[in-house]
């Protein structure tokens, strides 16, 4: 095969994927998970299932990689609303700012039924959610790098590790989001989001912890 043929072949499978991913996750939020199959998949996709099978052992592996590639443009938006915040602001601030952030994106943009899902499959273990729940995870770091700057400031005066103290948040915010979706819709997820991060962050600030 031409190297001319191979790459259009590549940009094809790269477009069938894509196609796939993006009829997935539109089903998913109209639809519960389960209910789901892979023929309503192909169905939406206008492709076989042979077609779905070379680029997705399953539905459940389709649903990881889903859920993996979400997981990182979301936290790639939430870098780059952070590198939107002026470089002077308090540390408390910033940690504010991106909860409410985080909390918007997911009240408003990735919705309660998708939200509904995930935990429906962290639950279950019937998918691989590690993309979403990993210590790895770039949220992770970017919570870490503004405690550290917190207390090289003298901001936050803690002798807990910073990568301690940024599983404790990312913790809690779970946590919220879970209320959120057995209260929904009787729970403002920014509100709550951003009254209990004050209130670790008050904490974090008076900590002397060993």
């Amino acid at each position: 095969m031409s190297e001319k043929k191979l790459h259009k072949k590549k940009e094809q499978g790269a477009e069938t994927r894509k196609k796939l991913y993006d009829c997935a996750k539109q089903l998913f939020t109209e639809h519960d998970y389960a209910s789901v199959s892979v023929k309503n998949i192909t169905d939406a996709a206008g492709v076989t299932k042979g077609t779905f099978y070379v680029h997705f052992e399953s539905k459940y592996a389709l649903v990881a990689s889903l859920i993996a590639v979400s997981a990182a443009q979301l936290d790639l938006e939430y870098k780059t609303f952070l590198n939107t915040l002026p470089p002077d602001m308090p540390v408390s601030g910033v940690l504010l700012a991106l909860t409410e952030k985080i909390a918007a994106v997911i009240s408003e943009t990735v919705g309660y039924e998708t939200m509904k899902a995930v935990y429906q499959m962290q639950l279950t273990r019937t998918v691989n959610v590690e993309g979403m729940k990993s210590y790895s995870r770039e949220l992770y770091h970017l919570i870490c790098g503004i405690l550290e700057q917190g207390i090289r400031r003298g901001e936050l005066k803690t002798t807990l590790p910073p990568q301690v103290l940024s599983r404790h948040l990312v913790m809690a915010l779970r946590g919220l989001c879970y209320e959120w979706c057995i209260r929904y819709p009787d729970f403002d997820l920014k509100e709550q989001a951003v009254e209990h991060t004050r209130l670790l962050i008050d904490g974090i600030a008076k900590s002397t912890i060993n």
